[in-house]
């Protein structure tokens, strides 16, 4: 699974690199990065000692270098990683691998225009009850107008896969922008 995805990834660069529309060739690179994001999933699998859940802190690690230099933004953008180790079951950690995804991608485009600096934080909290999924920005937030709950299809997908894990979203605005998640704990490793 793990070398079909990255086959599909490479496959998308390499039409990328033919087309001249930005706002379609931005889209491969979203379609590209969402298809990484799961294909680094797979590779943690295969390193890790248990076959069934993934490290979560390293994953995020990987997964935010990865959309940083995707993006060109590694000099500029500071990841932090505002958790311990937690370990999860694969069948949550692929959607939560996938809301992150979006999450970075759209504080990369929205948050930070005209190049500025900023920190993007994540953290992600295992209680007894639920896992909390907490994305934060330092950037411009918002613009008015504009909700995360919009009709892209980003928003379309972290939409789907909050209900998959029986979850729930909340957005806050204050110094840039949070979106914060609780997800059921049944699915935990």
């Amino acid at each position: 699974m793990k070398n079909n995805l990255e086959v599909v990834s490479s496959l998308l660069s390499l039409q990328s690199s033919h087309i001249g529309d930005k706002k379609i060739k931005d889209n491969m690179l979203q379609i590209q990065n969402r298809i990484q994001s799961m294909s680094m999933i797979h590779q943690n699998l295969y390193q890790g000692k248990n076959l069934g859940s993934i490290e979560m802190k390293n994953y995020f690690n990987i997964l935010g270098d990865y959309v940083l230099q995707s993006y060109g933004t590694e000099q500029r953008i500071v990841m932090v990683y505002d958790m311990e180790e937690l370990e999860l079951n694969v069948d949550i950690a692929t959607p939560i691998g996938l809301i992150v995804n979006e999450l970075i991608t759209n504080s990369l485009k929205y948050a930070f225009p005209n190049n500025l600096t900023g920190v993007i934080t994540i953290r992600l909290v295992q209680n007894p009850e639920h896992l909390e999924l907490t994305v934060t920005d330092n950037g411009v937030g918002i613009q008015k107008g504009k909700e995360l709950s919009g009709t892209g299809f980003g928003t379309q997908l972290i939409t789907l896969l909050t209900k998959q894990l029986d979850g729930k979203m909340v957005l806050r605005q204050k110094k840039g922008t949070s979106v914060s998640f609780e997800f059921q704990n049944h699915k935990a490793a």
